[in-house]
C-alpha cells in the first residue's frame, strides 16, 4: 500500500509464477498437492451491449487489464444498431479468453445476461455494463473475498467511483442505503490460514479485511452497488434464474433480481474499496444522476418496474419452496418470502387486487409443502386482515370455503383477546 498526496493505492504483485497459483500458509498449491489438481476459480465476466458504442471499447480494454490470470469474457451484443459491433471485433481481436455472442433482437440487461451465462463456464459471474470499467483489481480482491470471508456467501459487492460521461470524477463512492444490522461481522480470516492469490500482497489482503462486511440474510435494505460492482456464485444464478416471459424479461435488471433473492438464501458481503466505475451520462437503465445521502437512488426506467421486479422474486422463490424451505429452514423461508412480500406492496403497481390475485396463485404451490392450513396461518399472522381478506377473495372467490374460515376463526379470536388486553393496559395506566 502506498500514499501519495494522501491517496492510497493497492499494491498488487506482478511476479510471473505466483500469478498462476496460491499459496495456503505461505506454500504454493503445487507442493501441496499434484500439480494443476487445485487451480484458481475460473471467472466469467458476461458483458451487455446494446448500442453503447462509445463506451463499449473501454469496458473490454479494461477487463483485459485485470491482473487476475484466470478468466473468460462472453460479450453479449443485443441486436446493437450502432457501431458497437465494429468496436467490439477491434477490442478482442484473436484474445481467445473472449467470445461474442450476437442476438438477433434487444432482450434487455437481465436477458443478455441468461444468454451470456449458457456460454459461460466460470465458478464466479460478474455481469458487466457496457458503459462502465473495472479497475486493475477487480477481479482478484472479489475472489480473495470469497475465499477468505468468515463465512461462504451468495455474492460480493463492491463499492464503485462515479463517472460522468467522459469519465470525470464525480462521486469517490455510490452511496447505499443504510444497512440495518445490529452488528455486522467485519473482518476476513486470517492471512495463513486461508488460500493466498499471488496478486495480492500482505499488505492489500490487510486492507481488503478491514474493508469487508459480511452481512447475514437478515440484513434489509438495498445494500449493494449496481451491475458490475457485483460478483456471483455460478450455482446460485442457476438455482435463482428468472421464470418471467419474455416480455417482462425486457423491463428487469441483472443486480434487481439477483442480488436480494441471492443475499436472502446464502447472504452476501460488502467489498467496501473502489474497485470499478459506474458512468452516469443520463441513458442508464437504473440511475440518472449521481447519488446523493438521503436520497432515492431509483430515478432511470427501471423505477417503473420496481412492482413487476418483487412480484418475479417472489415467484422464484415460491417455485423453489421445497427445495429452499429444507437448504434455509421452514422459519427463514417463510421470513424471507414476506420480506418479499413487504417490497412488492411497498411497490405495488397496478392495483390492489392485481397483487392479491398474484399473492393468491402462489397459495396453492405454498400449500403443496406446508399444506393449506399451516400456509394460511402464515399469511394471518403476518399480513394486516384487509389485505388478507381481499387475498381470499381474489383466491376463492367471492364465496371463501367454510374450511378457510375454520382454520382462521381462532386467529382472529386471538388478535381480538390481544387488542382487549392491550386496551385493559392502557385504560390501568390511565387510571393509575
Amino acid at each position: 500500500m502506498q500514499a501519495a498526496g494522501g491517496a492510497i493505492t493497492l499494491n498488487i504483485q506482478n511476479r510471473a509464477g505466483a500469478r498462476n497459483e496460491f499459496t495456503l500458509g505461505g506454500i504454493p498449491a503445487s507442493r501441496l498437492a499434484v500439480p494443476g489438481q487445485m487451480q484458481l476459480p475460473l471467472v466469467s465476466f458476461i458483458v451487455r451491449n446494446w448500442n453503447y458504442g462509445d463506451f463499449i471499447g473501454n469496458a473490454i480494454a479494461s477487463i483485459k487489464a485485470q491482473d487476475y490470470p484466470r478468466f473468460e469474457v462472453i460479450v453479449v451484443d443485443n441486436a446493437s444498431t450502432d457501431n458497437s459491433r465494429d468496436i467490439i471485433q477491434q477490442q478482442i481481436e484473436e484474445d481467445p479468453r473472449f467470445r461474442v455472442v450476437h442476438s438477433d433482437v434487444n432482450l434487455g440487461p437481465l436477458g443478455g445476461a441468461l444468454l451470456g451465462l449458457e456460454s459461460a463456464k466460470g465458478e464466479f459471474v460478474t455481469f458487466v455494463d457496457s458503459d462502465d470499467t473495472l479497475l486493475a483489481n477487480f477481479a482478484s480482491l472479489h475472489i480473495q473475498a470469497h475465499l477468505a470471508a468468515s463465512r461462504n456467501i451468495a455474492f460480493t459487492s463492491c463499492s464503485t467511483i462515479e463517472t460522468g460521461p467522459d469519465g470525470a470524477v464525480v462521486n469517490g463512492r455510490r452511496q447505499r442505503s443504510g444497512i440495518k444490522e445490529t452488528a455486522p461481522r467485519h473482518g476476513l480470516r486470517a492471512a495463513d490460514i486461508v488460500p493466498r492469490l499471488g496478486t495480492v500482497d500482505d499488505e492489500a489482503y490487510e486492507l481488503l479485511s478491514q474493508n469487508t462486511m459480511m452481512l447475514g440474510p437478515a440484513t434489509t435494505g438495498w445494500l449493494w452497488s449496481p451491475g458490475t460492482a457485483n460478483m456471483y456464485r455460478r450455482f446460485m444464478l442457476d438455482l435463482l434464474a428468472p421464470l418471467a416471459d419474455p416480455i417482462d424479461l425486457l423491463k428487469l435488471s441483472g443486480d434487481g433480481h439477483y442480488n436480494r433473492l441471492c443475499h436472502l438464501i446464502g447472504g452476501s458481503a460488502i467489498i467496501d474499496l473502489p474497485l470499478s466505475t459506474y458512468r452516469i451520462h443520463g441513458g442508464n437503465f437504473y440511475v440518472s444522476t449521481p447519488s446523493l445521502a438521503s436520497w432515492q437512488l431509483d430515478g432511470g426506467p427501471a423505477l417503473q418496474f420496481g412492482a413487476l421486479r418483487s412480484r418475479e422474486m417472489i415467484r422464484v422463490l415460491v417455485a423453489n419452496t421445497q427445495d429452499f424451505a429444507w437448504r434455509i429452514g421452514e422459519k427463514r423461508f417463510w421470513d424471507s418470502l414476506f420480506i418479499l412480500v413487504d417490497l412488492g406492496q411497498k411497490r405495488q403497481g397496478g392495483t390492489t387486487e392485481e397483487f392479491a390475485t398474484f399473492i393468491g396463485e402462489q397459495i396453492g404451490i405454498l400449500a403443496q409443502t406446508f399444506g393449506e392450513k399451516h400456509t394460511l396461518h402464515q399469511l394471518a399472522n403476518h399480513l394486516p386482515r384487509d389485505t388478507l381478506n381481499e387475498i381470499l377473495r381474489q383466491r376463492y372467490g367471492g364465496s371463501i370455503p367454510y374450511r378457510v374460515r375454520w382454520f382462521l376463526h381462532p386467529l382472529h379470536l386471538h388478535r381480538l383477546k390481544e387488542r382487549v388486553k392491550r386496551l385493559a393496559r392502557k385504560l390501568r395506566i390511565a387510571r393509575d
